[in-house]
C-alpha cells in the first residue's frame, strides 16, 4: 500500500510539475494588424530551444535555437500558411505573426525546452482575430437586430448590385462564417459550422445574409459582415448588433414595509422576477397622489386608506413581450385599522379558542 501511494504521488507529481501546461492566454489581435504571442522565461533559465506549434497546421510552425556563449540565435520557420508572416521579438522570444488572416484564429503552444533538464515546459494560447470595428469598445456602432430566445434572427445583408462578390466573412468575438458564390450564383455556407454555431447557420435565399437559429443568450453581441469583391477588388464592412431576449413570467410582488399612522396605512410593494434579463422596464398602475416609484421602477412606496383602489398593478417589458401582476392591499391593511384595544381583544380570542380546542 504504501509503495502503491508513493507511486501515485510521484505520476502526480509529473502530470503538475513545471512541463505541465496551463489554462491557455487569450491573446487578441486585428484582421490584416499584427499580434505577439508572449513569453515570459523564469531568471536563470538555460534554454536550449523554442518551438512554436498550431493546432491546426502539422509539426512546427517555428523553431528558434539559442546558442551557448550569447551567440546569435538560429530562427526556422516551417513552409506553411505562416511563410514569410513569423518572427521572434524581444529578449524573451515571444513570436509575433503579421497579416493576420481569419484562418489564424485557433490555438497555439509554445515547448521550451532547457539544457539542464529533460522536462519540456509547454505554454497554451488561444488567438483571437477580429475586423475593425468589431472589438468590445464599438459595440454601440452598427444596425440593431432583435431576436427572441430559441427562435431564429436574421442578420440582414444586402450587396451592391451588378458587383460580383468574391466571398463574404461573417465575424462576432472570433470567426462565425464564411459565405462564397455557388452553383447559378447562389451563396453557399463554407465554413463555420463548428463550435458554438454548429448547425444553427443557414442562408436566406439569393443574398448573404445570416440566420441564426435556436438563438442563446450568449449570441448576443457585435457582428461584423466583410464584403470581399472581385470587380472592383475592394472591401466592404457592415456592423450589426444581435440582441437576444428572453420572454418574460409573470413578475412577484412582495410586501418590504408595512406601517399605520393616522388611519392610513403607509405600504412599500417590490416587483421582481427570477430572471430579468436586460432592457427590462417597470411600471406600476395606479399610482396615486403621493405614490413614490423607486429602484429602477421596480419599487412602489403608497398611502393607503379605505375607498381607493384595492389593487395595484406591475407591469414588466422587454423589447419582445410583456407580463403583469396584481396584488390587492386590502388584505395587507385591514389589520392595521382595528383599534388597539380591539386589538388586543381579538389576540385573546384566538388564544381562548385554542386552548378550547385542546
Amino acid at each position: 500500500m504504501g509503495i502503491f501511494l508513493l507511486w501515485s504521488l510521484f505520476l502526480l507529481g509529473l502530470l503538475t510539475g513545471p512541463g505541465a501546461s496551463r489554462a491557455p492566454m487569450v491573446v487578441t489581435g486585428t484582421l490584416g494588424g499584427s499580434v505577439t504571442l508572449p513569453l515570459k522565461l523564469k531568471d536563470g533559465q538555460q534554454v536550449e530551444s523554442i518551438s512554436w506549434v498550431c493546432r491546426s497546421v502539422p509539426g512546427a510552425i517555428a523553431t528558434v535555437t539559442l546558442v551557448e556563449g550569447g551567440g546569435p540565435d538560429t530562427f526556422h520557420q516551417a513552409e506553411s500558411r505562416y511563410w514569410g508572416r513569423l518572427s521572434v521579438v524581444g529578449p524573451e522570444r515571444s513570436l509575433q505573426i503579421s497579416h493576420l488572416s481569419w484562418a489564424d484564429a485557433g490555438s497555439y503552444r509554445v515547448h521550451i525546452n532547457l539544457r539542464s533538464s529533460r522536462v519540456t515546459h509547454t505554454r497554451e494560447y488561444s488567438l483571437h482575430v477580429y475586423g475593425p470595428g468589431i472589438l468590445s469598445g464599438e459595440e454601440s456602432v452598427g444596425e440593431t437586430v432583435i431576436g427572441t430566445l430559441g427562435k431564429s434572427a436574421t442578420l440582414p445583408l444586402e450587396v451592391p448590385v451588378g458587383q460580383e462578390v468574391e466571398k463574404v466573412t461573417w465575424s462576432s468575438r472570433g470567426l462565425v462564417a464564411i459565405l462564397r458564390p455557388g452553383p447559378a450564383g447562389e451563396p453557399i455556407l463554407v465554413a463555420g459550422t463548428q463550435g458554438p454555431y454548429n448547425h444553427r447557420l443557414s442562408i436566406p435565399r439569393h443574398n448573404y445574409s445570416l440566420q441564426i437559429s435556436s438563438l442563446r443568450l450568449q449570441d448576443s453581441g457585435p457582428y461584423q459582415a466583410w464584403i470581399t469583391l472581385h470587380s472592383p477588388p475592394i472591401n466592404i464592412t457592415k456592423d450589426f448588433i444581435l440582441h437576444v431576449y428572453e420572454r418574460l413570467q409573470e413578475p412577484k410582488i412582495t410586501v418590504s414595509s408595512q406601517i399605520m399612522k393616522d388611519g392610513t396605512c403607509f405600504i412599500t410593494l417590490i416587483c421582481s422576477l427570477d430572471q430579468p434579463g436586460e432592457d427590462v422596464q417597470y411600471s406600476w398602475d395606479p399610482r396615486g397622489q403621493g405614490a413614490i416609484v423607486s429602484h429602477g421602477g421596480t419599487t412602489l412606496s403608497v398611502s393607503w386608506r379605505f375607498g381607493v383602489s384595492d389593487n395595484y398593478h406591475c407591469t414588466v417589458k422587454n423589447p419582445i413581450s410583456q407580463s403583469s401582476s396584481s396584488i390587492p392591499v386590502r388584505p395587507l391593511c385591514s389589520g392595521s385599522f382595528l383599534p388597539c384595544s380591539l386589538k388586543k381583544e381579538f389576540l385573546l380570542f384566538l388564544i381562548l379558542g385554542a386552548l378550547q380546542i385542546k
